[in-house]
Formats: structure tokens, sequence, C-alpha cells
């Protein structure tokens, strides 16, 4: 079997954190979920800026990946990767390890609307909360992934219907 990479894309409150916590038990083989959430706030005091330490928490999300990489099957990315640019900096980090291993490297794409995004994010509670105009400002840089970033396959997830998840897939080649 092929080792995976799952580098989600989504908004704070679109819903990474629950696509995770309902599917990480589905996968085959073992897993390895990287927070950059909770890298951060494993390192930043309460009483600290929320982006104090933020070179500290990318290199230390970097590191984990690369370690889950190595020693598990399927290694999932949790942070927003919202844009080419950010997906790029994280694959020019990890690419050694996507290479050498032949990992197969996934989007998963929680794609909401915007009400629904500020209705979750709401129900948060502390520094887990996001300022509004931070989560307007991150909806509208969104882009959606596309295979030549380096995926294999982008799964877009668009929501439940029927009580059952409805993705759009794109694949390479």
């Amino acid at each position: 079997m092929r080792k995976q990479l799952w580098i989600m894309v989504g908004v704070p409150g679109s819903g990474k954190n629950y696509w995770i916590d309902t599917h990480k038990d589905s996968f085959n083989g073992s897993v390895k979920i990287v927070s950059r959430d909770e890298i951060r706030f494993s390192l930043v005091k309460e009483d600290e800026e929320y982006f104090s330490k933020e070179k500290e928490v990318y290199n230390n999300f970097i590191k984990e990946i690369c370690e889950g990489l190595c020693k598990y099957d399927i290694t999932i990315a949790n942070a927003t990767h919202l844009n080419a640019g950010a997906r790029a900096k994280l694959f020019k980090q990890v690419s050694w390890y996507i290479n050498s291993c032949d990992v197969e490297v996934n989007a998963m794409v929680i794609k909401r609307d915007l009400n629904t995004c500020l209705a979750q994010n709401n129900q948060r509670k502390g520094r887990e909360l996001v300022p509004e105009s931070a989560i307007r400002n991150m909806y509208s840089s969104l882009t959606i992934p596309a295979i030549e970033e380096g995926f294999d396959n982008i799964y877009i997830n668009k929501g439940k219907i029927n009580d059952k998840s409805h993705y759009e897939v794109i694949k390479k080649g």
C-alpha cells in the first residue's frame, strides 16, 4: 500500500476537524494527524499574541508531517492551506519525503458557504474562536487546489445529501 498525505483545505469553521474526526477510523493503516492549531496552542501561552511564535509553529508542523510520512501509512496535515502559495510552501518543505517514499498526495477541500463557517466558528471558545473579519478575508482568498500543484487526487467535500457526504473528485491523469 502506498503511503498517503492528506492536505486539508478550508477556512476556519468549515468543518476540517469534524471531517477528520468522523473519517480517521475509516482509513486503512496507521494514521498521524498533524494539527497546526494544536502545535500553536502547545507553544503560545494564553497571554501571548496568536502569531507570536509562527516560525516555530510552522517548523514543528513540517517536522511532524515529515515524521508522519516516515512512520505512518497516512498523514493528515490539518491547517487552512487556502491558496496555491501556501500549498506550494508546504510541498517545498516535504517534497523529499513525498518523492523518496512514493507518497500519494490528496487534498481534502471542505467547502461551505460563508454563513455556515461563521456560525460554526461562533461555537468555538477562547483562543479557538477566530475573528469574523479574519474568516471573511480567508474565505475570499480560498482557491480550490489544482492537480498541477502536485496532488494525485483532490476531493471537494460539498456537504451531505441524504446523510451521505457528497464529493467532487479530481484525479491526476
